[in-house]
């Protein structure tokens, strides 16, 4: 088992070694271990145009719990250059090949293996443990399938058409453009990158419809105030997975509670992490929640 540690070290450090001069310091892929293998080990998924500094401080606590903890950086993202274009080449393989390295760490690292991810983390959790056996236990957090007030299949012609059409950046927030925080996310999004993020969601509907998932337990958490998400494709992705026989648990934040839709970074000012990282943790450990519901 340590020649097994030894090799998640070593594949942790090679998606580290990508880390280059121009990714700002905040942004590198972040490695919390206790030197050996432990009994549970977690990967963090961070979210869309944001990058590892988004789930550090999630992670610290429960690496402070025992766990052995990666966190990686996404390829095209975290640049200290905000503006960068280089996301338009991101792509949705790249999003895949990533997630399966960071779980190769994962598995590397502990006995058992959880892999949690927000937004587009969410989807590629979901991937994760539709794919594969050595996962643990997935906590889907607001995964990103749908936009309101979009239909599915016009959300599908459009990002498909986004990887065809010209390259469009596009600000998060009209109003504060580049003002806009975090400080180490981007202001804006790539038109072409976002397709890929879809792609990567198809995927896993596409999936979940046909067969089960192959990680032994599933976490949902989803936030009923959602400004832009429409929840319901998360519901729906849940009914496939339930429909498999999967253990499925959910867990939703109330609307009153006027969460944003990144509930994790505390960069974020809209966040309420006293609330949130109470919850997010016991799900991630498997322990009991009120309001929690399970298949």
């Amino acid at each position: 088992m340590q020649n097994d540690y030894a090799e998640g070290i070593r594949i942790a450090q090679t998606i580290k070694d990508l880390d280059g001069p121009n990714v700002n310091p905040v942004c590198q892929s972040r490695l919390y271990t206790h030197g050996h293998r432990t009994e549970r080990s977690l990967v963090l998924l961070h979210g869309f145009t944001n990058c590892p500094q988004q789930m550090d401080a999630l992670g610290t606590q429960l690496f402070a719990q025992g766990w052995n903890v990666f966190i990686p950086r996404y390829p095209r993202h975290g640049y200290t250059n905000r503006l960068t274009d280089a996301i338009a080449e991101l792509r949705s393989e790249h999003l895949v090949a990533l997630a399966n390295r960071s779980v190769e760490v994962g598995t590397a690292l502990g006995e058992r293996l959880t892999v949690a991810g927000l937004s587009l983390g969410a989807i590629l959790a979901g991937l994760m443990a539709q794919r594969r056996a050595d996962v643990d236990r997935a906590v889907l957090i607001a995964p990103m399938l749908g936009l309101r007030p979009i239909p599915g299949p016009m959300l599908t012609v459009l990002s498909l058409l986004a990887t065809r059409a010209p390259n469009l950046y596009v600000w998060w927030s009209r109003r504060d453009k580049g003002r806009i925080g975090p400080s180490y996310g981007y202001p804006r999004f790539s038109t072409r990158a976002y397709a890929a993020l879809f792609e990567c969601g198809r995927m896993l509907v596409r999936e979940a419809r046909r067969a089960a998932p192959k990680a032994k337990s599933l976490v949902v958490v989803t936030n009923a105030a959602e400004p832009r998400l429409d929840n319901r494709f998360t519901y729906a992705l849940i009914d496939s997975w339930r429909s498999r026989d999967a253990n499925v648990e959910t867990y939703e934040f109330p609307i009153a509670e006027r969460l944003p839709h990144d509930l994790i970074d505390p960069g974020n000012a809209a966040q309420n992490i006293e609330l949130v990282y109470p919850v997010v943790t016991r799900l991630i450990s498997y322990s009991s929640l009120p309001g929690r519901t399970s298949s």
